[in-house]
């Protein structure tokens, strides 16, 4: 199981960083690998990933709008300025996007850096969020490897020669 749990961590920071790794597939096969006592730990191993990834993409875009020229300074300035004034609507996207999907979490992460947002509110949000889309997808990848094994077990059964 620990190595399916270390496996899926790696996989998860990459693919916080390359969307063509999918982490949602990891989670699910994660999830039907283990016994279900580690279903919880599959999904705060998938959370940890995405978000450490996720993290340094947020840290990174905070860092670069200091390197922007000036006028561009300005408007994301503005920008930043406006979102905060309206309260928790960042922290609310934050956590929408984590969930959902939508807007895509990865361009979540570099704007709301870049608009200088908290670390602790990005990290809170974000990690809650994911949470919950992990908890699910590893609920649903268990039953369907459950389902899958009870399928291939029946199935091997009626086959002569191959069941008991």
């Amino acid at each position: 199981m620990w190595e399916i749990l270390g496996g899926l961590l790696v996989g998860s920071a990459i693919s916080g960083v390359l969307p063509l790794v999918n982490a949602e597939v990891l989670v699910l096969v994660a999830a039907a690998a283990v016994p279900a006592v580690g279903v919880p730990l599959v999904a705060i191993v998938g959370t940890v990933g995405q978000m450490s990834a996720k993290t340094s993409l947020f840290a990174l875009a905070r860092w670069a709008p200091h390197r922007l020229p000036q006028r561009a300074r300005g408007s994301l300035n503005r920008t930043s300025e406006a979102l905060k004034s309206r309260g928790g609507a960042i922290s609310s996207l934050v956590f929408t996007s984590a969930v959902t999907g939508l807007p895509p979490f990865y361009g979540v992460s570099l704007a709301t850096g870049a608009l200088g947002m908290r670390l602790s509110s990005f990290v809170a949000s974000g990690g809650s969020g994911r949470l919950i889309r992990f908890g699910v997808l590893a609920c649903a990848g268990r039953r369907f490897g459950e389902d899958a094994l009870s399928f291939l077990g029946d199935t091997f059964n009626t086959i002569p020669g191959l069941g008991g």
